[in-house]
């Protein structure tokens, strides 16, 4: 029996392996009380782009992937999960896709413990494959464990919250400032992604490198269109708060950049974070200060190094990583 699969095979199973995690089937749940607040959370997940990116780095050039590319993008979602449960713990926020946020429908701490919980549960997919994986290389050179990487981006991603948050109310941030930030806190789950999707795929040193590079540079390109979404997006198209930003006091590109062409508008800023009174007035200068088109036009300059950073790796993998880029910026 081969131990590849189809590249849509593989992504169905690991659709049907993240519900099933959540809505508490399987080993990891045994003896859980936490069954019911992770099946709630199974009814806000995302498109799953992360786990996309992985199993489509980890492709040949038939469009098959190793069946362990499932498991690493089941934990890097898990991951990923965990992220967004304690981020709207830490920005209060009300609605996560369309449905209250874990710690409003539940409570606070309720949430911290389900978002630990979710990340012990990733960390220990990643260790028990990295295991099944040594046993099958046995003494071979090929064989790169992931865990270690994982740790590192996990790491990177702690960096960036914590910058983000030092910074928060900061109106004096600067641009090289906030990329450092969006780098760790967005970019960082991006490079990992895309570099052990590559490892499992067994590409080249240098590809993996490549591919990495563009993981990161799409978690940019990710970012930054979300940052414009506060700004640009009305609540019902968002699926959460706008405005939400300002009013937390997170300083974001657009408003970096309009701020930049109008020293002016950092007292309207200033006025919104503080009593968040004429919300949309703030949001339209922002946007007639050409805060949005500014930060459109830097994320495209991300997106163009993106596409460069493949040039050398085979052309049935960099077409299908940049179908995923292209699906980001739409």
């Amino acid at each position: 029996m081969s131990d590849k699969l189809e590249i849509t095979h593989a992504i169905e199973l690991y659709r049907q392996q993240i519900r099933s995690l959540l809505q508490g089937e399987g080993s990891v749940h045994k003896n859980s009380n936490l069954k019911e607040i992770t099946s709630y959370l199974s009814r806000s997940m995302g498109k799953g782009i992360r786990p996309l990116l992985l199993i489509t780095a980890s492709s040949d050039k038939d469009g098959l992937v190793p069946k362990d590319s499932i498991k690493a993008a089941t934990a890097i979602e898990l991951l990923h999960m965990a992220t967004l449960v304690h981020d709207d713990v830490m920005d209060d926020a009300t609605t996560r896709r369309g449905i209250p946020s874990l710690h409003t429908k539940f409570d606070t701490k309720t949430a911290v413990i389900c978002g630990d919980y979710l990340l012990s549960i990733s960390l220990s997919m990643l260790a028990d494959m990295d295991s099944s994986r040594a046993e099958n290389y046995k003494k071979s050179s090929e064989f790169i464990p992931l865990g270690p990487h994982f740790s590192r981006a996990l790491s990177d991603l702690c960096k960036g919250e914590f910058s983000q948050h030092t910074n928060m109310g900061n109106l004096d941030i600067n641009l090289l400032d906030y990329l450092r930030i969006i780098s760790g806190k967005t970019a960082a789950l991006f490079f990992i992604a895309a570099y052990a999707g590559a490892i499992l795929g067994q590409e080249s040193q240098e590809d993996v490198k490549a591919i990495g590079r563009f993981g990161r540079l799409m978690g940019m390109v990710f970012q930054i269109a979300d940052d414009c979404k506060d700004y640009e997006w009305t609540e019902d198209e968002a699926l959460k708060p706008v405005a939400n930003d300002i009013k937390n006091g997170v300083i974001t590109l657009p408003l970096i950049l309009a701020m930049k062409k109008d020293p002016l508008l950092r007292s309207v800023a200033k006025e919104a974070m503080i009593n968040h009174k004429d919300l949309q007035g703030f949001v339209q200068s922002v946007r007639e200060s050409d805060g949005l088109l500014s930060a459109k036009a830097l994320a495209q300059r991300y997106v163009l190094r993106a596409n460069q950073s493949l040039r050398n790796v085979p052309s049935h993998k960099r077409e299908a990583l940049l179908s995923i880029l292209q699906g980001v910026i739409q």
